[in-house]
């Protein structure tokens, strides 16, 4: 993976908004609420997860099956990692 476009995620990830979490998924035709975004950009504002390493992969995959359920997370996982083969 390219670390211009590591650091890029990871910056975004640390600056995201509750609002911006939302909007993305309603673009991406994935359904959630706007709390559980919120609470989801709020667990991982400011605190570094790199999706991109394994350490980083578990504390999101966590933090997603806590906020949104298993069954979504594990979709979004799979999105994820669609999305980084072809980066």
């Amino acid at each position: 993976m390219n670390p211009i476009i590591e650091q890029l995620v990871i910056q975004k990830m640390n600056h995201l908004t509750a609002e911006e979490l939302y909007q993305y998924a309603v673009q991406c035709k994935i359904h959630v609420t706007k709390q559980q975004a919120a609470h989801v950009a709020g667990r991982v504002r400011n605190k570094g997860i790199n999706p991109f390493q394994p350490s980083g992969q578990k504390a999101l995959r966590r933090i997603l099956d806590e906020e949104i359920g298993e069954n979504l997370a594990e979709h979004l996982e799979k999105q994820f990692e669609q999305l980084a083969k072809n980066l």
